[in-house]
């Protein structure tokens, strides 16, 4: 029974392949048996100039790891860098919620993390979401629009 469990999983995977020719990332707030946070003030997270008050909690962990970066000498981040870090600010800042990272297609986690692939070509785009949750209690999220707004500074000015 194992051996046939794989040989589907080997021809699913072979098959996304053919299906998806985007290739896709995305980091999201938390697992997915977890809430993510809103931050009342992301000033908290050394953000330069932030676009509002309200934020997301690992938004803002994850522009301050990049920011922090982009200023220190040496070599890139790694994916698996840049998630523990994102991690460990945010458990620093008493956040419970664990950062995932998913992809449309295979990454090596110990290559530096990049926004654009460098195999990429043509215009640059990024689809940027934000959507408050207001008058949900408990789960209400009212920072989404300015974690867009951040997270378009950082591209507009940093890529």
């Amino acid at each position: 029974m194992g051996w046939l469990v794989k040989k589907i999983r080997e021809f699913k995977e072979e098959q996304k392949a053919h299906l998806i020719k985007a290739e896709v990332r995305m980091i999201s707030g938390c697992d997915d048996s977890q809430t993510s946070a809103d931050v009342s003030n992301v000033k908290m997270f050394e953000l330069p100039d932030p676009a509002g008050k309200a934020g997301g909690a690992c938004t803002s962990a994850y522009l301050s790891v990049l920011y922090k970066d982009k200023k220190a000498s040496g070599a890139e981040l790694t994916f698996v860098e840049v998630l523990q870090k994102m991690r460990v600010h945010l458990t620093e800042k008493k956040y419970t919620q664990i950062p995932q990272l998913s992809s449309s297609k295979p990454i090596d986690l110990n290559e530096p993390f990049q926004l654009v692939p460098d195999t990429a070509t043509g215009t640059k785009r990024a689809l940027l979401i934000g959507i408050n949750y207001t008058g949900m209690q408990p789960g209400e999220l009212t920072g989404c629009h300015n974690d867009v707004k951040n997270v378009k500074e950082y591209l507009m000015n940093e890529h």
